[in-house]
């Protein structure tokens, strides 16, 4: 979003200057005051024209419609009429020519109204300001170009503001019902949307009024109790206190950052730090490679001067650094959060930056909101240079880290691709590791399983099979209408459900898991693929980067030193991601003939990366056997030790034996006395019966 405040209007005065001199672009669409500017339409034989000698313009509210021509600085809230040139005049390019037949704002950025998208109108900003920008004409820019580009930054900055935009669509397209107005078209509409610009605009230079009093003179508050007694105490308000700028030159950017938190798991947060740790170096390389903080040395590495021109960057480009700082806490609040998700995970890739990155997040949310004050008036203090050195030196600091680590993890994940691929080349001379992803191929007794994709579930040695979890189709609902709507489908709806159980009973003939020979099974290389076409990117990105290097280092030695083994370790991943690409395109044919192109450029990956990283290189454990290993052997080192164990065993045989004959003889005598138990009982019931 464009801030109304930088699209022209005076520099607030002092604060004993009058109210007058804030602009007259600004008063004209005050309230109390004269009418607002007609539309371009109506003022066009105006503005071509122009005033006669005889006559003075007029400078009344209804001939405010900028003389172009005859005035270098455009308004871009004010209607713009673009002049004819006559004969003279060079033909429109199409791209632009609906800044002059009266399209609509929607229509000539290519935008929904309903559903507006702001990085799709940004592009088409971009696009047609190759054309009409002075800049970039390739000639002398003429009247009508300057006023063309001012047309497209005033319907630019129009779209571009949700209240702007929410005026200029109500009376372009009207609204229905009551309290609802008639469509009125785009030049009505755009002049309704350029009157409320310019009184935004003028309450924002009042806002930068009391400001620069506030940080003038300071703003006492007087605070009563709950009797109405006023309170003792200095109540004073400091400039950077005042958020009455918050919807002119700041913006709350953290709505994309919640969608993107809202339901990750730990997981899956580790999974994406990389990003976040790429995004926050791509967002400060801008900030500090700037010439008046750094200078550019040897091999794209760069230096932070001793004494950098602060005050200078601020006063000249005080809009590019604000933007900067903004990206910047964006990326460090995206990763701080990151960094508090994984304290507690053992391989948190932030371990000791925690403090690092909250420091210079701190240091962006400060100098965001003292930078409101100095862009108001216009004028930078002590306190701005000094809060702006300690967060380039924060931001310097955590640079230096992420970048160093970032690196070390880019080496670490080129040793695992050794270990993620060769391992699913035939020449591995074993089994396939679990949790491997295969295509079935040749089967006789189920072909109509060809294909079908899966992943290795479990190894038999007995059996010399593998066990393969089928994977599930995603099903595709197909929505298509009745073809009888005036018996609303019924018969359609019944031969439906006869195709649906087919299906099902296709679907329940599917087994969720099959053992196959190692023949059926096709590795899928797409995986080891898309992995290591991932590493080469990244490493790419990552050796260019500007490297920070120190005054007393020489700039020169460091990159003849590091330059050679990170191209080497380019083109190593290289030929390994061409290989394997070539395996996955071609079949296991293929996948036989690039093994061994494949393992020669992963080991000479390996070791170069565990060279840059310090440790010893090793070679890669063997592949899972496929065949049951034997039971290991513990040798003893002297016979006493033998022979007291084989004692031992012994005597714990001889404790189990005297176990059980014991159960035997208890078993023994408890039958004895059940059985003397039942003859009693039966003897006595005799007995009663004669009686």
């Amino acid at each position: 979003m464009i801030p109304l405040s930088a699209l022209g209007g005076s520099r607030p005065p002092g604060p004993d200057a009058s109210g007058d001199s804030a602009g007259g672009a600004a008063s004209a669409g005050a309230p109390g005051s004269a009418p607002a500017a007609p539309a371009a339409s109506e003022a066009a034989p105006q503005a071509e024209k122009g005033p006669t000698p005889e006559q003075p313009p007029e400078t009344s509210a209804d001939d405010a419609v900028a003389e172009v021509g005859k005035k270098e600085g455009l308004d871009p809230l004010m209607p713009i009429v673009i002049p004819n040139q006559g004969e003279d005049s060079r033909p429109v390019p199409k791209q632009v020519q609906c800044l002059e037949n009266g399209t609509d704002l929607f229509k000539m950025f290519e935008v929904d109204m309903n559903k507006f998208d702001a990085s799709q109108t940004r592009k088409a900003y971009h696009k047609m300001a190759t054309f009409v920008h002075p800049d970039k004409l390739g000639r002398e820019p003429t009247d009508a170009d300057r006023a063309r580009f001012t047309k497209l930054k005033q319907a630019y900055t129009v779209l571009m503001d949700e209240q702007l935009r929410a005026v200029y669509r109500q009376h372009c397209f009207g609204i229905a019902g009551t309290g609802g107005c008639p469509p009125q078209g785009h030049e009505a509409a755009l002049s309704k949307a350029l009157e409320m610009a310019r009184e935004l605009r003028k309450m924002g230079e009042e806002r930068a009024l009391v400001l620069y009093k506030a940080a003038e003179v300071g703003w006492s508050e007087v605070q009563k109790d709950q009797d109405g007694r006023a309170t003792r105490g200095d109540g004073r308000k400091l400039a950077h206190k005042f958020n009455i700028f918050q919807d002119i030159s700041s913006e709350e950017d953290d709505g994309e950052l919640d969608k993107e938190r809202r339901g990750l798991s730990v997981e899956q947060i580790l999974e994406r730090s990389p990003k976040y740790a790429d995004k926050f170096l791509d967002k400060v390389k801008p900030l500090l490679v700037e010439p008046k903080v750094s200078k550019s040395a040897a091999g794209g590495a760069f230096t932070m001067l001793e004494e950098p021109k602060l005050m200078d960057l601020l006063n000249e480009s005080s809009k590019t650094v604000q933007r900067h700082v903004r990206r910047c806490r964006t990326s460090l609040k995206q990763m701080n959060w990151a960094m508090t998700s994984l304290l507690a995970h053992k391989d948190s890739p932030w371990r000791g930056l925690e403090v690092k990155g909250s420091l210079a997040e701190h240091g962006c949310v400060k100098l965001l909101e003292l930078m409101k004050s100095g862009m108001a008036v216009g004028k930078f203090s002590e306190v701005h240079e000094e809060e702006f050195a300690k967060l380039v030196d924060n931001l310097h600091r955590l640079y230096m880290d992420i970048f160093e680590r970032r690196g070390q993890e880019l080496l670490k994940a080129a040793i695992q691709a050794e270990l993620n691929v060769i391992y699913l080349l035939p020449e591995s001379g074993g089994r396939l590791p679990d949790g491997s992803r295969v295509l079935l191929q040749d089967l006789v007794a189920r072909a109509d399983l060809n294909g079908k994709a899966g992943k290795i579930a479990s190894w038999d040695f007995a059996l010399q099979r593998y066990t393969v979890e089928i994977e599930k189709e995603e099903k595709k609902k197909e929505t298509e209408a009745p073809a009888n709507p005036d018996m609303f489908g019924l018969g359609d709806v019944e031969e439906d459900e006869e195709d649906d159980t087919e299906k099902n009973q296709i679907e329940l003939a599917v087994p969720k898991k099959l053992m196959v020979l190692p023949k059926n099974v096709l590795v899928d290389l797409n995986t080891p693929k898309k992995s290591l076409d991932s590493l080469v990117k990244d490493w790419n990105v990552w050796r260019k980067r500007p490297r920070s290097v120190s005054a007393t280092q020489d700039a020169e030695a460091v990159a003849a030193a590091l330059g050679p083994p990170l191209e080497s370790m380019a083109n190593f991943l290289q030929d390994a991601a061409q290989a394997v690409a070539t395996g996955s395109a071609t079949g296991r044919d293929g996948a036989e003939l690039i093994a061994d192109d494949t393992w020669q450029a992963l080991s000479n990956a390996r070791n170069l990366a565990a060279k840059l990283l310090g440790e010893e290189p090793q070679e890669p454990p063997k592949a899972p056997p496929l065949n049951e290993p034997a039971p290991a052997l513990v040798p003893f080192e002297s016979e006493t030790v033998s022979q007291a164990l084989k004692e031992a065993a012994e005597v714990a045989q001889a404790s189990i034996e005297l176990n059980k004959d014991k159960k035997e003889k208890k078993r023994s005598r408890s039958r004895k006395r059940r059985r003397k138990r039942s003859s009693s009982s039966s003897s006595s019931g005799k007995k009663k019966r004669k009686k």
